[in-house]
């Protein structure tokens, strides 16, 4: 797989997007049948923001649901998002046939380079060992520039497989469409990206305050909660380029208050957090999220503020099937699709932060060329030592869109996954927990010394 060196935007800056989005609709429309669409459906009406969102039904899916949704700044760009979504989850179902069937110390034996299941942080499937025969398809590692193996499990996404599964859950993360495969596999990047960031933000913002909270490590913990609580501040709304803060106005003049918070990492791509919180009914989740991320700070800030438009709208909807009520008892994996049954105000994503970030402190690395965001976060990511970029061509045949899973053995994906932590993680986490129980050692002895 060679990508191009150079792919101008449709648009000159922002979002990888090389033809309009005009083009992209017409060229699906006519195989939506294919992908088994057989009803679009605007639900934007559903709630009062106005942000356009899109459904595409999908009856006969070979996935655990049948409803994808998308949205946009126009009704064209949200009904393409979601025609978009239903072909990466029916490309990502199709069968394979395995380029091999073997173990992971028998390819290791013969000097084949693979992606091994331990090397992604995902919890492996319990009787899938290192002598287990498996089934592996081909990957292209642009990072390294070589043909690599990946399990077939890891590469698409099944509800049913037909051997022992490499891991205990598949996952959609990674996978993406576009219309070429260097659009996909930008699209991709950005959302391993933002699952990373998410769960170190969650890590410390959430989980470490919690324990400091409780007075896990000491009294004096006020400095240290406020210290925790600044590493992701929340975005000065009125600093933001015209374009969210159109956004924003449709939230105000609907009622509804939203705000960002920063999550971005030391990797320097910009992730936003969007959040809208509203007491409707008991059985309505109390708040709803949207998460962006790009190169382009106003690219992922826009999307964050979509997100929650059609989370929402969504929610309301109530079609797709993984949506469940507050408090309902699921599986770890789904408790990001659970509705909220109350909001924390004092919460790290609630609570405003003490101090504003304005948007031109955003990480922003605007450019008018795909292949040059692609460059900058496998850069980015090998600097935080990601250096393993594998991207397996899932494009289906016939249809004009491209599909892809990328696959980076390392990044983090537990605030969705919920099955394993990573060494990065787990090193953010020790280090952090030693930051905090110097401070707060420091401040009870202060204490002491007072009385």
């Amino acid at each position: 797989m060679k990508l191009r060196n150079r792919i101008p935007k449709i648009d000159g800056v922002g979002a990888h997007r090389e033809v309009a989005v005009e083009t992209t609709y017409e060229r699906i429309l006519p195989h939506m049948r294919r992908v088994g669409i057989t009803r679009l459906s605007d639900i934007t009406g559903l709630d009062r923001i106005g942000i356009p969102v899109w459904n595409t039904i999908c009856p006969s899916s070979h996935d655990m649901i049948s409803v994808y949704n998308g949205k946009g700044g126009t009704d064209l760009a949200a009904k393409t998002s979601a025609i978009m979504e239903a072909v990466e989850r029916f490309a990502a179902a199709l069968p394979m046939r395995p380029e091999e069937v073997a173990s992971v110390a028998e390819l290791r034996a013969a000097g084949r380079a693979i992606v091994a299941p331990d090397e992604v942080n995902l919890e492996p499937f319990h009787v899938c060992g290192p002598d287990t025969p498996i089934s592996w398809v081909k990957g292209h590692d642009l990072g390294r520039d070589e043909e690599v193996l990946v399990p077939l499990y890891l590469a698409g996404y099944y509800s049913r497989y037909h051997e022992v599964p490499s891991h205990r859950l598949g996952t959609t993360n990674g996978i993406a469409s576009g219309n070429s495969v260097e659009e996909a596999v930008c699209h991709a990047l950005c959302e391993l990206i933002e699952r990373d960031d998410w769960t170190m933000a969650d890590l410390i913002g959430n989980r470490m305050s919690r324990l400091v909270g409780r007075g896990t490590f000491g009294s004096a913990t006020g400095p240290v909660l406020r210290w925790l609580h600044e590493r992701h501040r929340n975005v000065d709304l009125d600093t933001l380029p015209p374009s969210a803060q159109r956004y924003v106005r449709m939230y105000r003049d609907a009622g509804l208050e939203v705000s960002l918070k920063d999550l971005s990492s030391e990797t320097g791509v910009c992730t936003v957090l969007a959040l809208v919180a509203e007491n409707i009914a008991s059985t309505f989740s109390q708040s709803h999220m949207g998460m962006g991320t790009h190169p382009d700070a106003e690219t992922a800030v826009c999307r964050a503020l979509c997100e929650v438009a059609q989370s929402r709208a969504v929610d309301i909807n109530a079609l797709r099937e993984d949506i469940t009520l507050p408090g309902e008892e699921v599986e770890k994996f789904f408790f990001h699709v659970r509705r909220s049954g109350q909001v924390n105000k004092e919460a790290w994503a609630f609570k405003p932060s003490e101090s504003l970030v304005r948007f031109g402190e955003l990480p922003h690395h605007p450019s008018d060329d795909i292949v040059a965001d692609i460059d900058l976060m496998m850069g980015r990511l090998r600097e935080r030592g990601l250096d393993r970029v594998v991207v397996v061509d899932l494009s289906p045949p016939g249809i004009p869109v491209s599909v892809v899973r990328v696959i980076v053995p390392g990044i983090e994906s537990w605030i969705i996954d919920r099955t394993k932590l990573g060494p990065r993680a787990a090193g953010l986490w020790e280090g952090t927990l030693g930051q905090i129980r110097r401070a707060c050692d420091q401040a009870d002895e202060s204490v002491r010394e007072g009385v």
